[in-house]
């Protein structure tokens, strides 16, 4: 079966180049070998002293020089050696990217290898991700993110920081390093961490005096007088902000803007929050015109864009809880026209909306959303910050600086980790149940120590649900244990230095993000697979435990299978009532894994030692390829195919049309969870011509509950044509899951699963 399903497999795989770096390949390697002999040097014990003297080899080197047009300096290119915090710009801690040096080697004279076999030999060692899991997989269970042959995925990441921001425009460079050094005295023992805060501020100001050296090397060129008008006025941006704390709209962006990248985070914050006193004042005082401020903005967009951080690049407008909701408003308004106006991919700009907010904001929201942008994505504070408050135990006004990130996680910003080290295949899960433990898949035993009773033996639904209960647990189990140890690995290897100084309580108390300093350790778990898991169940339900059409071994034979033989059987599988129709028997059976999931979930943060741990279902493109790896299913759904994305229903499932699919939504309880991800399309016809009707029932859903709502608007026709026809639609795009993306640069199944989504005409 496994050579059938490899060939359906088979992809036409179109990938988004991304932009070569700057350094040659000789100057790549020279850092790489500098970064690792540097790291060399210092054993764990000094992971501080090791991971300043790192970044030192590092910055300012890694910026390219600004493009001719950007308002902004700090282009910054992660190398294979490097330090960082997410997979999609380098990877946690000091990393090596293995993929990207064997492209390397094979691109250099043979007189380099050896120098480039040394420095793949050392990582193997000591790359964060590879010490973490030489002691971590389990056998069969539990393999490396992201290996989808497995049920359960584990990682050391530290994805969806959000920084304090404004900590760092209210005190400026030399104000942080004077409130640092006024802590001193409250925690001697201490004293190392503070040094090194204090150090990576100072090397903040290097990079800023490279900037400021090349941006008066450009002047010296000839420029027209806009451009010089320009890079003066950068320039007087960037030696204010050497020292200190910025006074403009263009100072502040570009401080917030050059730590971020050194910092490694790739989610850039409530930006209305923070930039919008400092917008509002220049556009005051004349220094701006508001398209002035737009053309900042989109230089802003333009260089989270060119980071191609796939699934992340989050910027977050509106909601409760900003300091100065008027100020803050203008610069929603003003971003929501520029993301309009620029139709780019990231950044993932995110409006968090509430009874009582200036109407006018949701108004330009949905003009945007019209021209098949996909942005803004909708997240409803009146849902969600109760959640937040509940599931992460905090007051209100902590819980109102909630933040998605990612795909959609859920973190407190400046105060939380929310890092999704773990991912459990609930469909895989299933069917290797069905199949007594065997995934149909490879042929392996995948319930580890569990021994639960042969499926030939169950004579009640019920039995079969406390089976698949036993094993879930079990999994869960072990991924709580491997979530907290991933922190305890990183802990003991990088300080995450840059990230910690703007992370509460960190400076108070003198400790490092995961060394006791955050407010808030949390962890998320990313579940794959809920809907199809839930109408795989309703169809054992029907078909073997009420209808006895089948017997259970009959059903492990016809799926083993790959139903070939059994058409019909499988068309009685497909046609069974699915969730996303407002059934409420099928529906209460994914109620009921949702909330089976999200409380053994919460139940193991105590034990492992988290403030938090919850379920996220927020899938990105990995619902398609851990579809590849994931056998047959009793929904009907046939080895290799696609997943339902996050709990939406499995494409083209919802017949009923929006109103019902948004009502089973609905029915998800969202105050149990960090996380989902929920997608509607519309054809631009109808959402044009119908426009205050889908209002009216975007209305009603969100007041039913809903949490959050990715609008996606294209026709099926374009989708089709674009799926044969990619030169034609080279700016089509679309919401995979928890991002956005070029449709023609998805894999080609990933996109059929797309053009499969049910779509509102």
């Amino acid at each position: 079966m496994i050579e059938r399903i490899l060939k359906k497999n088979e992809q036409n795989v179109a990938v988004a180049p991304k932009e070569p770096l700057y350094k040659s390949d000789v100057e790549q390697l020279e850092i790489m070998v500098e970064y690792t002999e540097t790291h060399r040097r210092f054993s764990d014990d000094q992971k501080l002293e090791r991971e300043i003297a790192c970044l030192n080899v590092l910055f300012p080197k890694v910026f390219r020089p600004m493009y001719n047009g950007d308002r902004i300096v700090g282009r910054y290119d992660a190398l294979p050696i490097g330090f960082g915090s997410v997979t999609s710009v380098g990877a946690p801690g000091h990393y090596c990217r293995f993929d990207q040096m064997a492209k390397l080697r094979s691109r250099m004279e043979k007189k380099y290898h050896s120098t480039i076999d040394d420095l793949i030999a050392y990582w193997k060692l000591h790359d964060t991700r590879e010490i973490f899991y030489r002691d971590n997989l389990l056998e069969n269970v539990m393999g490396p993110f992201v290996d989808v042959r497995y049920p359960v995925i584990i990682t050391a990441r530290f994805s969806g920081m959000y920084l304090d921001y404004n900590k760092l425009l209210d005190y400026g460079i030399d104000g942080l390093i004077g409130l640092i050094e006024s802590k001193k005295s409250e925690n001697p023992s201490s004293m190392i961490e503070y040094e090194s805060m204090i150090q990576a501020l100072q090397l903040l100001q290097k990079v800023i005096d490279h900037h400021i050296a090349e941006v008066k090397n450009t002047l010296s060129e000839s420029l027209s007088d806009d451009r010089r008008c320009q890079l003066v006025t950068l320039l007087d941006a960037l030696k204010e902000i050497r020292n200190d704390k910025p006074s403009s709209f263009l100072s502040a962006m570009q401080l917030a803007w050059l730590y971020s990248s050194m910092a490694g985070v790739v989610n850039y914050g409530r930006m209305d929050d923070y930039l919008g006193d400092y917008l509002v004042s220049d556009l005051n005082s004349g220094r701006l015109s508001e398209a002035e401020a737009m053309d900042l903005i989109e230089s802003q967009w333009r260089l989270i864009e060119v980071k191609r951080t796939n699934v992340n690049g989050r910027v977050i407008v509106g909601g409760k809880g900003r300091r100065n909701e008027k100020n803050a408003d203008v610069f929603c308004k003003l971003a929501i026209e520029v993301t309009k106006r620029a139709q780019m991919v990231e950044p993932q700009f995110t409006l968090r909306f509430y009874e009582g907010m200036d109407p006018q904001i949701m108004e330009k929201a949905m003009d945007s959303i019209s021209t098949g942008i996909t942005y803004p994505i909708l997240y409803n504070d009146d849902v969600n910050i109760d959640a937040v408050m509940k599931t992460m135990n905090v007051d209100y006004t902590t819980a109102c600086n909630y933040v998605p990130f990612g795909c959609g996680e859920f973190v407190l910003a400046g105060k939380g980790v929310g890092t999704p080290n773990v991912c459990i295949n609930l469909l895989k899960s299933l069917t290797i149940l069905v199949h007594d433990g065997v995934d149909q898949w490879d042929y392996q035993y995948k319930l580890g120590p569990l021994n639960v009773k042969k499926m030939s033996e169950i004579s009640a639904f019920e039995e079969f649900l406390e089976l698949y209960k036993q094993q879930l647990a079990y999994y869960i189990e072990s991924g709580g244990q491997a979530h907290a140890q991933s922190y305890k690995v990183m802990n003991e290897q990088i300080g995450f230095i840059f990230t910690s100084i703007l992370t509460d309580d960190c400076i108070n108390r003198g400790k490092m993000v995961l060394d006791g300093g955050v407010f808030h350790l949390g962890g998320t778990n990313e579940m794959y697979g809920n809907i199809n898991a839930a109408d795989s169940l309703y169809a054992i339900k029907k078909l073997v435990f009420e209808d006895k059409v089948l017997t259970m071994s009959q059903l492990q034979d016809i799926l083993a299978h790959d139903f070939d033989g059994h058409e019909n059987l499988r068309r009685k599988m497909t046609d069974l009532p699915k969730f996303g129709n407002d059934d409420d028997e099928v529906d209460q059976l994914a109620v009921w894994l949702h909330e089976f999931t999200c409380s053994h979930v919460a139940k193991q943060a105590e034990k492992v030692g988290l403030d938090s741990w919850l379920v996220v279902v927020i899938n990105n493109q990995v619902n398609t390829e851990w579809g590849r790896a994931t056998a047959s299913s009793p929904d009907g759904r046939i080895a290799g195919m696609y997943m339902s994305n996050a709990n939406n229903p499995q494409s083209g499932a919802d017949i009923n049309g929006p109103t019902a699919m948004l009502n089973s939504l609905a029915k998800i309880r969202a105050d149990i969870n960090a996380g989902t991800v929920q997608n509607i399309k519309f054809s631009k016809r109808m959402f044009d011509q119908e426009r205050k009707k889908i209002q009216a029932l975007f209305k009603t859903y969100f007041k039913k509950g809903g949490p959050q709502l990715m609008v996606n608007i294209v026709s099926q026709a374009d989708l089709i044509d674009a799926y044969h026809n990619p030169q034609n639609h080279r700016d089509l795009i679309v919401r995979v899951g928890g991002f956005s993306a070029r449709y023609v640069n998805l894999d080609k199944d990933v996109q059929k699963e797309i053009m499969e989504r049910t779509c509102n005409d």
